[in-house]
């Protein structure tokens, strides 16, 4: 039986003409819990994120070390400094702590109204208890939540979405509930989900954003498992073994690359059936290998999967790009079984545009970690 778990997906806005996003969002995994920390820093660019990062780190170390969140909510109130001339504190925060059984706990310190999503698909603002900390006013609550529902966590670039535009009082946390029941599909993954709000708030700021805008998304659900093999080890003695594991993994199983799944059919015994038809002109065909989901070319596809994750755009098609994305997103934990051997063929006439199978794998990994995926690479050199 598949371990419950709290899924987590983060899509992000950059104020328009700023580097740097001035949210950052933390996620802690202990044994039996998820955690995730939003804080958004006053104003945008490199101060917002500086100050943003500061708290939600303090936050998340804080957690990691088992104090409790009242503690830590008390030592965030006495550490963050408050603006002399607007008299507000220089960074908010959002705190959501949710059991693998279910049980969530929420505090919010001027930060945005949470939205939970039933299993039937009923939104509903989380109703919240306010209380004074460090003379301060936090809002708290704690319920529980069933496996298939879903919180959303969004920073005020969100709500304001819009703001003196399209919207003259911005989107607001009741044009949340509207745009999540009438533009999202409620039963796609998290990730898509994220992706979706942020894309619309990017609309009514007609393509430039006039605040940092973040949507972190939790679904408590089964854990979806994919492991995914790609290239050959440097030792050929190590083939067998990779093989191996790529094959007692649970859930999902790719393989990425032509030359590792001739290693796969020769050690397994297995047929690959090779489809020439190209469905997009970018992407190489898929082929077919009895008992492996889906097989690709290596790194034209894993980069093209790279740069689309970085879109935040939702895609449709059938070549391998997309399908491999889309299973990825659909995914929790995703295990690479990566040979480090160079392909000697693509060594010296590697496109400009694309990196080395272990460079792209490590950006690949740092990306879906930073979209709340819990990713492990295990290498054969």
């Amino acid at each position: 039986m598949a371990a419950i778990i709290g899924e987590v997906a983060i899509a992000q806005l950059k104020h328009h003409g700023e580097e740097l996003c001035g949210d950052t969002v933390e996620i802690i995994r202990n044994p039996g819990e998820t955690v995730v920390v939003l804080s958004d820093g006053l104003g945008s660019g490199v101060k917002a994120n500086i100050l943003s990062s500061l708290t939600a780190k303090i936050c998340a170390q804080l957690i990691a070390a088992d104090v409790p969140i009242e503690d830590t909510v008390d030592t965030l109130l006495k550490t963050l400094p408050t603006c002399a001339d607007r008299g507000v504190a220089y960074s908010t925060f959002s705190i959501m702590r949710l059991y693998d059984n279910g049980v969530a706990f929420m505090v919010d310190f001027d930060g945005c109204p949470m939205i939970r999503i039933s299993e039937d698909k009923k939104i509903s603002v989380i109703e919240t208890n306010p209380s004074e900390v460090e003379g301060k006013t936090i809002h708290e609550t704690n319920f529980r939540l069933h496996a298939g529902e879903t919180v959303v966590i969004v920073s005020d670039g969100v709500i304001q979405a819009g703001l003196g535009e399209l919207l003259p009082f911005g989107l607001g946390i009741d044009g949340l509930v509207d745009t999540l029941e009438r533009f999202v599909d409620l039963d796609d993954n998290v990730q898509s989900i994220a992706w979706r709000i942020v894309n619309i708030c990017k609309s009514y700021y007609l393509g430039e954003p006039g605040d940092d805008t973040t949507a972190v998304v939790m679904r408590l659900k089964e854990e979806q498992r994919m492991v995914i093999m790609t290239g050959p080890p440097v030792h050929m003695e190590d083939d067998a073994r990779m093989v191996s594991r790529f094959q007692s993994e649970e859930g999902m199983k790719i393989i990425c690359g032509g030359t590792t799944a001739q290693i796969y059919a020769r050690e397994t015994g297995k047929q690959i059936h090779s489809d020439f038809h190209y469905v997009n002109k970018k992407i190489p065909p898929i082929s077919y290998i009895d008992g492996v989901d889906l097989v690709t070319e290596g790194i034209i596809t894993l980069s093209a999967v790279k740069r689309m994750l970085d879109e935040q755009e939702l895609q449709t098609g059938e070549d391998g790009a997309t399908l491999l994305m889309n299973k990825i997103l659909a995914s929790d934990h995703i295990t690479f079984l990566q040979g480090m051997q160079r392909n000697v063929a693509m060594k010296d006439n590697l496109p400009l545009d694309l990196d080395l199978r272990d460079v792209i794998v490590e950006k690949l990994a740092t990306k879906l970690r930073s979209m709340g995926k819990i990713v492990e690479i295990v290498r054969y050199e």
